[in-house]
């Protein structure tokens, strides 16, 4: 038990290390996102060990496929932040080029 309990903490270590990575790469949130980003890590961690303790198959491998689960929907998550911010930074500029062109059409020559 205590191996496997090892293991899965070795996984979760290795993506928040990941997240390490991130910020050595120019991530310097010292925001609510530091805060949010181990409390995600602390969740998953949680929800691992809970599946771990009612997982009866052999070499805990349902409760590997499950930490697989949550690690690749946390990265999905991110890659569709990534998405909406970007199209929220398009709006922005079709609201302003739309704004210019009324001012234009609208001011006196």
């Amino acid at each position: 038990f205590f191996l496997v309990f090892c293991c899965v903490l070795v996984l979760v270590k290795q993506w928040y290390q990941r997240r390490v990575r991130g910020f050595y790469a120019g991530d310097k949130s010292t925001n609510i996102n530091w805060y949010t980003r181990r409390a995600t890590v602390a969740a998953i961690y949680g929800m691992t060990e809970l599946y771990m303790l009612q997982d009866e198959s052999p070499g805990f491998s349902d409760t590997w496929d499950f930490l697989d689960r949550r690690i690749s929907d946390l990265e999905k998550m991110g890659e569709g932040r990534l998405e909406l911010e970007k199209q929220i930074k398009n709006t922005g500029d079709i609201s302003k080029a739309a704004f210019i062109i009324a001012r234009n059409m609208l001011s006196p020559k």
